[in-house]
């Protein structure tokens, strides 16, 4: 069974709730989350001696539980203080039940050629998007982009939009490879999410509206020596 984000993070909660009885704070679901599915609540880009991510990604977790995500539209998380939480009945319920049909059988396999998986894993491995998940957009330079890019800022026109458009059809093929749900891979056997894909892509829309006018100096460029 293909879990998605919403049933992995309750199947964290329940196991927090099942050790303590008691509210848990959003840091503890943090942890509990990346220690049960480190694939999917890792921080990209960052990863230990087996390749295995090294550190939390708090964000990608409070974006789910804070707001109108659906973990809370669907009653399963209630929020009873500053920063702390509760599952619900129906959210142990419904863990206690995932929990139970959950099988060990593997994910199914992201249907791309393996020179685009490989790079794929280095543009969600990339310091950029580490940056703009973590709200970090003020330390990216256009170096930054470029190294993103695989460009450089003498690039030629040509070169730019080829891979501009290179990175976008990468983004495509796994997002219809995907779809809504999630995948492993063949390269060291991550897993890549829809919404691993759509930050991704939100990223390289980011780059290409702030360094804008940096892009349009390459797009001037008509002579392929420069």
């Amino acid at each position: 069974m293909n879990l998605t984000v919403v049933e992995k993070l309750i199947i964290a909660a329940l196991q927090i709730d099942d050790e303590s009885g008691v509210a848990f704070t959003a840091e503890d679901l943090v942890v509990i989350a990346w220690k049960k599915f480190p694939d999917t609540f890792g921080l990209k880009g960052y990863l230990d001696d087996k390749g295995n991510p090294a550190y939390p990604d708090s964000n990608r977790v409070f974006a789910e539980i804070m707001g109108s995500k659906p973990i809370r539209q669907r009653g399963y998380l209630q929020k009873v203080g500053r920063k702390m939480y509760q599952l619900t009945e129906a959210g142990r319920a419904e863990a206690v039940r995932i929990s139970k049909i959950n099988t060990s059988s593997p994910l199914r396999k992201l249907s791309i050629p393996r020179d685009t998986i490989i790079e794929l894993q280095k543009l969600l491995e990339s310091k950029v998007l580490s940056k703009y998940l973590n709200e970090q957009t003020d330390l990216i330079t256009f170096f930054d982009a470029c190294a993103f890019w695989n460009i450089s800022p003498r690039s030629t026109a040509i070169e730019l939009t080829g891979k501009l458009a290179n990175i976008e059809k990468i983004i495509k093929l796994a997002k219809d490879s995907i779809g809504s749900g999630e995948a492993s891979t063949t390269h060291r056997g991550n897993i890549i999410t829809s919404s691993d894909l759509d930050s991704l892509n939100n990223a390289h829309n980011y780059l290409k509206k702030r360094f804008e006018s940096e892009i349009n100096i390459i797009r001037e460029r008509t002579d392929e020596r420069k």
